[in-house]
């Protein structure tokens, strides 16, 4: 057997760590199916999946042996791997089963046993993988009680009522719009044919202020509608474990900056914390935040008691030098009381796992993100998993528990049709829906609800970039760089114009000009070739170089020819020491002394200035990848698909690069490709929703 996997090896079918952990589980003395199973789930696990099921065993030996140009049934017979070849049949998966099961590599779930790999579930694992799921599902349903004190509902309704000045304003831009569909969007309007139309049609008519739409309150009362920033609010107040989905700008930091202020009243030295995967997305969490702050309408005492400052997960754990392990664990619990997680799609199964291992019993636990969007680059889905259940409704409990404190009587209709089998983390999840990053009625609303569901053919694609401002599509072909090369130089030449040297007069302009080259973005699947992060990049230098925007040096001296004023750089390996890490990005201007210095915007909303010399792998970033683009919002986004169908290129990292832009987005591609890419959700192999379903 380990010939074979050594011939896959050598002929790219399997990664170097794959091939080694199976010859590692034979010299424990382990059967071929088990040599075998063991190499498979470590590749696997290489492609993002948490576990192997057994009936994938055959289908990827089928693969290999057909990318070998060898016989299946053959290579079954000479290695003892009979059972596979009835693997479509119950018999097979059975008998498959019972052999990794009686292996001495193998546990099974809930026994005691140092083994390797872990079989539960009908699927395989390395063993401390299913440790981390079976945490993560024990964490997530097993939390502690809430006691609500005091007049809740009274300070939801405060913080969440309707703003009439924001409806005036929108139906002054135009008297003659659909008042229903006004409604259904700033009311949150449901029951629409219990309404009185002519008399709120009348009301809108008579209109001269603000506040004469008051009365709407009375000719559209709570029961007809569903705010669901209400709603996850008040369910974050009452659950001790509360995750909010919902996709860019549907105003998740909003609510939680809200729930904040009212958990702040019910107690106030609650002590909390809030962090984000990477130094980009923390400093995102801060800024939203921030800005969330300054239209809450609550005494300034609460106001200075909600935290503004995010960290990354890493450092709130304390990293410990050249160690996969933290400082703060199941034996040293972090000092906090309530811990807010920010992107939580892009935090991987074991950082998931360690952060809920190290959350204290008592502490309250708020996971927000996108279900939708890109999964983490390691492996697992934790976020897609735990959502499996957000359609399911709540139970009749949880469902009469926030009518009372929100008013919204239609909750009672979402009632969970099987509770048996999901309401425990059903009750836990909350789903918001509007957009107010874009319209959900823009070209790019539309477009991002249609790849969501799949139904993005290239015929649609076209028709809605013909017929929406918002929206533009060229092909993805040579013809195209010129007009790309354009887009280039007017996205980028705000900031680029701007730029000054640093002196002590203005140590706020590096701030200012890295939010002005936020405003535009170029985005890639790949980072290879003509549509990749590498060309782009180099046509940008090329194009603002030649339109005297950026002065490329021509010194021979290879760390000068690298740096020139206005270089925009994202580091690429964290650096615990400066404080900067993967995805952080930073602009290289002047300083008062004549010297290169590189203006990173850090977490907490300051910014630093470090030598060039001094920064950590890093590269220049006028293009970047969708994944490292998560979390961020662009004015004008430019996403370039490749020209050529490649595995990478998915329906979640479509529906992620669009959801980047906020006004415009211009896509290069291959439309018919592209429908391909949405056609299939992508599918990471995994067991978390059984073990929460199980455990419940």
């Amino acid at each position: 057997m380990l010939n074979e996997l050594k011939q896959w090896k050598t002929l790219g079918l399997l990664r170097a760590i794959d091939y080694h952990f199976g010859q590692f589980i034979g010299e424990l003395g382990a059967d071929n199916l088990t040599v075998l199973s063991a190499t498979f789930c470590s590749e696997y696990l290489g492609l993002g999946h948490i576990c192997l099921p057994v009936e994938e065993i055959a289908k990827q030996l089928n693969e290999k042996c057909l990318k070998t140009e060898t016989d299946f049934q053959t290579f079954c017979e000479t290695h003892d791997l009979n059972c596979l070849l009835q693997n479509h049949f119950p018999a097979g998966n059975s008998e498959t089963h019972a052999r990794l099961t009686n292996s001495n590599c193998v546990s099974i779930k809930d026994e005691e046993t140092k083994a390797p790999l872990s079989l539960e579930y009908d699927a395989l694992y390395l063993r401390r993988y299913a440790q981390f799921e079976q945490l993560i599902a024990d964490k997530l349903l097993h939390q502690p009680e809430i006691i609500i004190t005091g007049d809740v509902k009274m300070e939801l309704d405060k913080l969440f009522a309707v703003n009439y000045n924001y409806i005036y304003q929108a139906y002054c831009l135009d008297k003659q719009q659909s008042l229903t569909l006004l409604c259904e969007k700033y009311l949150d309007v449901l029951a629409e044919n219990s309404l009185d139309w002519t008399a709120i049609e009348h009301c809108f008519k008579a209109a001269n202020s603000a506040q004469d739409l008051a009365i709407l309150d009375q000719l559209i009362p709570l029961e007809s509608r569903c705010d669901w920033q209400k709603v996850s609010a008040a369910l974050a107040l009452c659950s001790a474990r509360c995750v909010i989905s919902g996709g860019p700008g549907t105003g998740k930091t909003t609510t939680v900056t809200k729930l904040l202020a009212l958990l702040l009243q019910v107690r106030e030295d609650l002590n909390i914390k809030m962090v984000a995967p990477t130094g980009k997305a923390a400093a995102r969490l801060t800024e939203s935040i921030t800005h969330a702050l300054e239209d809450l309408d609550v005494d300034q005492s609460i106001k200075d008691r909600i935290p503004t400052q995010a960290s990354t997960i890493h450092r709130l754990l304390g990293v410990k030098a050249n160690s996969n392990h933290f400082r703060h664990n199941e034996a040293k619990r972090l000092n906090l009381d309530l811990l807010l997680v920010d992107e939580a799609s892009m935090v991987d199964l074991p950082l998931m796992a360690k952060l809920l291992m190290a959350l204290p019993e008592h502490a309250r636990l708020i996971l927000l993100g996108d279900k939708d969007q890109l999964a983490s680059v390691e492996a697992g889905a934790v976020l897609g998993d735990i959502c499996a259940f957000i359609n399911s409704g709540y139970s009749e409990k949880k469902a009469k528990q926030l009518v009372s404190l929100t008013g919204f009587d239609s909750l009672l209709n979402t009632q969970n049709s099987a509770p048996k089998n999901n309401a425990g983390m059903a009750d836990k999840l909350c789903l918001l829906k509007k957009s107010y990053r874009f319209d959900q009625y823009s070209g790019i609303g539309y477009l991002a609800a249609a790849i969501n569901q799949g139904k993005a053919s290239a015929k649609q694609v076209l028709a809605l970039c013909e017929k929406y401002d918002d929206l533009s599509h060229y092909a993805n072909n040579d013809s195209s760089h010129e007009l790309l090369s354009q887009l280039i130089a007017t996205g980028y030449a705000t900031y680029l114009k701007n730029i000054a040297q640093v002196t002590v007069d203005n140590r706020d302009l590096p701030k200012k000009l890295l939010k002005q080259f936020s405003q535009f973005k170029i985005l890639c699947a790949i980072r290879e070739g003509d549509w990749g992060v590498m060309g782009l990049n180099q046509l940008a230098e090329t194009v603002l170089n030649k339109a005297g925007l950026i002065t490329l040096n021509s010194d021979n001296n290879q760390l000068a020819n690298n740096w020139y004023v206005g270089r925009p750089v994202m580091i690429t390996q964290n650096n615990y020491h400066l404080g900067l890490y993967n995805g952080d990005i930073g602009l290289c201007l002047l300083d008062e002394n004549n010297q290169l210095r590189v203006y990173f915007q850090m977490a907490d909303g300051e910014v630093y200035d470090f030598q060039p010399s001094r920064l950590p792998s890093h590269e220049t970033v006028f293009a970047m990848t969708v994944h490292k683009s998560q979390g961020s919002e662009f004015e004008h986004t430019v996403l370039a698909l490749p020209q050529t169908q490649i595995p990478v290129v998915t329906r979640e990292l479509i529906y992620t690069g669009i959801t980047r832009a906020k006004k415009q987005l211009t896509l290069f591609a291959d439309l018919p490709l592209m429908a391909r890419a949405i056609k299939d959700k992508t599918l990471r192999f995994s067991r978390l929703v059984e073990r929460l379903q199980a455990e419940q």
